[in-house]
């Protein structure tokens, strides 16, 4: 038997561990105690291919685990142990209690089988059929009923066929409620999933699907079956809550698990984590709340470490790559404490007395290195950072780019082997354009170089050449817009 990961029932929500507390026969029926018992017998229920509803108002299917060996009793024992723990009670009383309620269950279900068996019912039947049912176990015997009729349906798919058709037929009526209950079931089971969407690639992939069906958005593609587009159809139009909880607690439970999202690869799974993240986003709400919150920042902590990070910024023995990527790490950590795990290693490289030198020293290109610091500090200043650090931070790569640019002598380069004023004005264009310079003083002085080639009295026939017309007019047009986009007026 699957028994749930720690993950998985630090997943479930408050509200259920209170209301799937038993104390009486009839909560062994409510939809709290049966999400419970489908989270300690999956593996139980999917083999069975049925739903937690089904298990608990069908004589046979109770039969069938009571037969099974100890499958019953040890989810028992775990579940009153994890609920005596809730209450702060006594775990063997509590044990005691839960095994002569779920007997007392039992026998209950096992007796209204032989002595009030439930009628024949189709979709088109249902409304009539349970409108029978006018006592004090009408929703009792209606979930028995259609337990009874869906054990004719051996495959996912199919089940899944038949409630939405039943879903659609009782749309407007109080009945609803109980397919749908049953129809989100359904979506927790990972074979059931299988069925619907089809074995995933990747386990981001299986994610993706449950978000853009929880928000209603999902695409139909060839390899999923037309039950598909009809969830989501319902979910779109806001039929049926339980069907947005069923999808959510597979995402939940799936973000609980130790597979990769899409690669071992730590910078590609912490991108692709992040990625995750933005997704599950619908306009204010988080998808699965603080859980969700809590499961992805846990999944990234197993990258964002000391020791991973340090591996990782190893690989670039460039000081200014180094300082680069851990700010585009910075910039996809989830939650507090990736966040602090970064933020020392942010603060032992700003920390560094030699941080110019060490910056700008080495042999590699000095434009290259020039672009990787512009990046550095366009991402500092978008960062998570205190403002107080960020401004430090931000003047320290400002002061290493214009060091760089001076030790490498560029605008005198560019001067010297850069042709005509023409093709000196378009190539400092070009690294502007590629976002070269810190804005500042570091592009002040460049716009003043690209200003001076301007008022040279050859640069406009240079650049225009041979183009007349509209071709010489289009030349004039990018020019000038060009340079307006980084504060240079040219009047022609």
């Amino acid at each position: 038997m699957a028994v749930p990961t720690k993950e998985d029932l630090e997943a479930a929500p408050d509200v259920l561990l209170e209301g799937s507390y038993c104390t009486a026969v009839e909560h062994f029926f409510k939809v709290e105690s049966r999400d419970l018992i489908g989270r300690f017998l999956t593996s139980f229920v999917d083999m069975l291919i049925i739903t937690p509803t089904e298990l608990v108002h069908s004589a046979k299917y109770q039969k069938r685990l009571h037969d099974s060996g100890r499958q019953l009793m040890n989810a028992v024992d775990k579940i009153a142990t994890m609920q005596a723990r809730y209450k702060s009670e006594s775990a063997a009383k509590r044990v005691k209690e839960l095994h002569t309620l779920v007997s007392a269950a039992s026998k209950k279900v096992w007796d209204d089988d032989k002595e009030r068996p439930v009628p024949n019912m189709t979709p088109e039947t249902f409304p009539a059929v349970i409108a029978r049912f006018t006592d004090k176990d009408r929703d009792y015997n209606i979930n028995r009923t259609l337990a009874e009729y869906l054990s004719q349906f051996k495959v996912w798919k199919e089940k899944v066929g038949v409630l939405v058709r039943l879903v659609r037929i009782s749309q407007g009526r109080d009945e609803i409620r109980f397919v749908e209950t049953l129809l989100g079931e359904c979506l927790r089971s990972d074979s059931c999933l299988d069925q619907l969407l089809a074995m995933p690639d990747r386990l981001e992939t299986r994610c993706i699907d449950l978000i853009d069906l929880w928000k209603g958005e999902w695409q139909p593609r060839d390899t999923a079956v037309d039950s598909v587009t009809d969830i989501n159809a319902l979910v779109s139009e806001g039929v049926g809550p339980s069907l947005k909880t069923g999808l959510e607690y597979s995402l939940l439970r799936t973000l609980a698990g130790k597979m990769p999202l899409r690669s071992a690869e730590p910078d590609q799974e912490i991108q692709a984590l992040f990625d995750m993240f933005k997704r599950m986003w619908l306009g204010n709400t988080l998808i699965g709340t603080s859980k969700a919150l809590a499961l992805l920042e846990k999944r990234q902590a197993r990258y964002i470490n000391n020791e991973t990070i340090t591996d990782l910024l190893r690989e670039r023995k460039v000081l200014a790559d180094r300082v680069n990527y851990l700010m585009q790490l910075a910039a996809l950590a989830i939650g507090q404490s990736n966040r602090a795990t970064l933020k020392t290693f942010i603060e032992h490289y700003f920390g560094d007395r030699d941080f110019i030198p060490r910056v700008v020293a080495g042999q590699d290109p000095p434009v290259p290195k020039m672009q990787t610091l512009g990046t550095a500090y366009r991402a500092i200043r978008g960062s998570w950072l205190p403002d107080g650090d960020k401004g430090t931070y931000m003047a320290q790569v400002e002061a290493a780019q214009a060091d760089l640019i001076k030790r490498s002598r560029l605008l005198e380069q560019v001067d010297k082997k850069g042709g005509s004023a023409a093709q000196k004005v378009l190539t400092l264009l070009d690294m502007c354009r590629k976002n070269t310079f810190i804005e500042g003083r570091n592009m002040e002085g460049v716009k003043l170089a690209m200003e001076g080639y301007l008022q040279e009295p050859g640069f406009l026939g240079d650049y225009v050449g041979n183009a007349q017309g509209e071709d010489r007019d289009r030349k004039m047009q990018l020019l000038v817009k060009t340079l307006a986009s980084f504060g240079i007026r040219y009047n022609v």
